[in-house]
């Protein structure tokens, strides 16, 4: 049950920072939004995975 939450965490975040990628190309999202998203992304990721091997 715990690789499926990683995975499906992931997966969410993997999309919303394909969605902000897109709109900082566009130049609708300034870069440090970007930087910033990208940062809390990372620890999400780092939190499912001390959580999957907890």
């Amino acid at each position: 049950m715990k690789i499926t939450a990683a995975i499906f965490i992931i997966l969410i975040l993997s999309a919303g920072l394909y969605n902000s990628y897109k709109k900082y190309k566009n130049g609708l999202l300034p870069s440090s939004f970007l930087a910033f998203h990208f940062l809390i992304g990372l620890m999400v990721v780092i939190g499912a995975f001390f959580l999957l091997f907890e």
